[in-house]
């Protein structure tokens, strides 16, 4: 009696599943059921990892204050492919046309592969390139089951396919495992990417395939209650690369050709954080790698795999002081990133304006979190080995850019003077317009100057010369054709379209050295061992002490606050980038009033009044100082 009871119960709930699985409810049920199995298979697994040892102790690099088991994606892992097995084998068949039996047999074995690499990880700790190697190894399993980019962007070469998939793959694991520093950072950016790639899939009228993305976002949503500030267990490696193991290849296997922005748009899109947090690692560390260990304000590093403190939530909880706060601020940077996307798919006609407009303001903040860190780094790394690179790197470059710059500006003179593109210009015109334009740079000794520190004259004789040049190589052109080919029209946009590019070339180092000056005044500016100094005097002593300050950009300490000037005309203006905030009159009120230490004099004066200036600063804490720049004889 109680064995047909039993029987009787395990059929009515198996034909509950069955029809759960079937039916519309089984998004719902896909959702659910995820987080309800990570939501209470979480805290066992916590305590599993805590009695094998697998626990974050702290220490200066980590944020955590108390040990913290790590090894908690278990909990996600399970109740993924636990609700996988489900629907295939309560439904009998597969889940869509895209995630067939074979491909939910071959993601399982690849990612238990990676789970037992970040298990291992987590435990004992692994080399960089054991890990990295074992991450290859995975991608490398799931192209050889035929889960590949190549399939939605074009046809690539089988090798160069491979390459890419890989490529794509470990870059998005080690992605969501960097950014993994915060409590619930790296779930909740999965929960928003999957809920935003399930989304876009609706929008396609591909509802079916949004089954795994549900049932990920709610094994993330079920660990993110106890992932979440403050946490009481960690995702770890073997939990972060899973994660992003599946952001990266769930869209390969519902993308295509024929909807483009569905399949690769909206993945880079909800991944942006974790991508644009891994360029910028890769660039600090390797800007920071080749600077020397005892250079001024960076910390010993070796090589690109050490890590350190300032991805992206770093720098954010360094300002907000409060991981809650950061955590939310970056959830809600990839909601709008999300929402870019889904917004590009309904308004397919506008999709690449809102493309556009998204990329322009992913650059203004990119640049503006990049300046106090790796635009910075990188500067000084440049400025250390300038005169190397003038040497070896800087007059090939010249030569090789203005070749290249002479041959664009040919090809758009003549396309804009309505003269033909064939195969006669390239090999016969093309040569002969380029070498004399090249020659005449040659003989004017443009490769022989100094262009950073380039006068009027310079830039003038080079104008002349393009110019000339040009006339000429036309002129011989039109003797070779023994036509009329547009002489006039062809010579006026060969000149222009050579004399801006080849001119803005030479003036861009100076623009530069400006750039990593401002770079520098952002940087140093509330540092603690930052001397706030005012100037006195906005003439030309004052620039020449800028350049001066501009060519040791790097090796700087001291923030000018401002100026004061005789000139009582000049108050509120601005002299190269720095602002008049008075009169002499007024020096000592405006260096207390912007915490100047120092009173710096950059004008002519006399002896007498700087005397007299001295016994006026004496009282203070305000140091006076002057720069002088002047000739003196010897003999």
């Amino acid at each position: 009696m109680t064995s047909s009871w039993t029987v009787s119960v395990f059929d009515s709930f198996a034909g509950l599943l069955l029809r759960l699985t079937t039916s519309d409810a089984r998004y719902l049920f896909a959702f659910l059921s995820a987080f309800v199995i990570s939501l209470l298979l979480t805290p066992p697994v916590r305590e599993f990892a805590r009695k094998t040892g697998m626990v974050d102790q702290p220490d200066e690099r980590r944020i955590n204050k108390v040990p913290i088991p790590r090894g908690g994606g278990l909990a996600v892992f399970i109740a993924f492919h636990v609700v996988l097995l489900a629907f295939a084998l309560m439904g009998g068949r597969q889940i869509s046309p895209s995630f067939t039996f074979s491909w939910q047999w071959h993601f399982f074995l690849a990612s238990s592969l990676l789970l037992i690499i970040g298990f291992v990880d987590d435990k004992y700790g692994m080399k960089p390139m054991f890990k990295f190697a074992g991450q290859i190894a995975v991608a490398s399993i799931l192209f050889l089951s035929d889960i590949r980019v190549g399939g939605i962007i074009v046809a690539f070469p089988v090798w160069l396919d491979y390459l890419v998939t890989v490529f794509w793959i470990v870059g998005a694991i080690n992605a969501f495992n960097l950014i993994d520093g915060l409590d619930g950072l790296s779930s909740g950016l999965s929960l928003i990417a999957c809920l935003g790639l399930a989304g876009a899939l609706v929008f396609s009228n591909r509802a079916a395939d949004t089954i795994p993305y549900l049932i990920l976002a709610g094994a993330c949503l079920g660990f993110l209650r106890y992932n979440f500030h403050p946490a009481s267990v960690f995702l770890g490696d073997s939990g972060s690369m899973f994660l992003g193991l599946c952001v990266a290849t769930l869209p390969l296997m519902t993308g295509s050709r024929r909807e483009l922005v569905a399949s690769l748009g909206v993945p880079l899109l909800a991944m942006g954080i974790p991508i644009f947090d891994t360029m910028l690692a890769i660039w600090r560390r390797t800007a920071r790698a080749l600077l020397p260990q005892d250079f001024i304000g960076v910390d010993a590093q070796t090589n690109v795999m050490q890590p350190d403190k300032d991805h992206i939530h770093h720098r954010i909880l360094r300002k907000t002081l409060n991981q809650r706060t950061a955590a939310i601020t970056l959830y809600l940077v990839a909601l709008v990133l999300v929402l870019v996307g889904l917004s590009g798919l309904l308004l397919r006609n506008h999709a690449p304006g809102f493309f556009m407009i998204a990329f322009m303001v992913a650059v203004a903040v990119a640049v503006r979190h990049m300046v106090s860190v790796e635009l910075w780094d990188t500067g000084r790394f440049l400025s250390k080995k300038r005169a190397t690179l003038r040497q070896a790197v800087v007059l090939p470059a010249y030569i090789i850019i203005d070749v290249i710059l002479l041959v664009f500006a040919w090809i758009v003179a003549r396309f804009f003077s309505g003269l033909p593109l064939g195969r006669n210009a390239f090999l016969y015109e093309l040569p002969i317009v380029i070498s004399i334009i090249f020659v005449s740079l040659v003989v004017s000794k443009t490769y022989r100057r100094v262009w950073s520190r380039a006068q009027v004259r310079d830039y003038a004789l080079l104008t002349f010369t393009l110019f000339v040049s040009t006339l000429i190589a036309a002129s011989v052109i039109l003797m070779i054709e023994s036509e009329d080919y547009g002489f006039i029209k062809f010579s006026i946009l060969m000149f222009m379209c050579a004399f801006f590019p080849l001119t803005g070339m030479r003036v861009i180092r100076e623009c530069l050295a400006s750039f990593m000056h401002v770079i520098e005044r952002f940087v140093i500016r509330d540092k603690e061992d930052t001397e706030r100094v005012l100037v006195y005097g906005g003439g030309v002593k004052f620039s020449l002490y800028l350049k001066n300050i501009i060519a040791k950009a790097g090796n700087n300490k001291m923030f000018i606050v401002g100026l004061v000037d005789d000139d009582i005309h000049l108050k509120g203006r601005v002299i190269s980038g720095y602002r008049v905030l008075g009169g002499a009159e007024h020096i000592m009120e405006i260096a207390k009033k912007y915490r100047a230490a120092r009173v710096l004099i950059t004008c002519d004066m006399s002896e007498d009044k700087i005397e007299q200036m001295a016994k006026e600063f004496e009282g203070s804490d305000i140091k006076l100082s002057v720069w002088r720049c002047s000739e003196e004889i010897l003999n």
